[in-house]
């Protein structure tokens, strides 16, 4: 855990298909230094900090993890091992950003070796499936 001046985290939270969440937070510090954090909501327990000069990998990951339905809630600070939302995000109002747009099975297909592409079973056939 980081000394000096604390400052705010950048808060993303993922909620799984059982009701649980995890939650996983970057911040920057008072040198330039960034500083992750994560673990299941409530009980973050995990911390690591990076040098100014890897900011950007700091920054990709956040976007990473938004690609993988992670959820940018806000600022929080770190409480007893729990992220406290201080000042929620503003609610998106535009399109969805690319990285968080869900991925086709044609986009599948070609990130998963061996996958099937199914997207033009039954096409122009409205609910066939559901």
């Amino acid at each position: 855990m980081s000394a000096g001046v604390a400052s705010t985290w950048r808060l993303f939270r993922y909620h799984h298909a059982d009701g649980t969440a995890k939650d996983w937070a970057y911040r920057r510090l008072a040198d330039g230094d960034l500083e992750i954090c994560w673990g299941r909501t409530g009980q973050v327990r995990q911390q690591r900090q990076y040098a100014a000069r890897d900011g950007t990998l700091v920054l990709r990951r956040a976007a990473e993890k938004q690609g993988k339905g992670y959820v940018a809630l806000g600022e929080a600070e770190l409480k007893e091992g729990a992220l406290v939302l201080i000042h929620p995000s503003a609610p998106a109002t535009g399109p969805i950003p690319a990285a968080a747009a869900p991925r086709s099975s044609r986009t599948a297909s070609r990130l998963v070796p061996g996958a099937l592409d199914l997207s033009q079973i039954a096409a122009g056939e409205d609910d066939f499936w559901f």
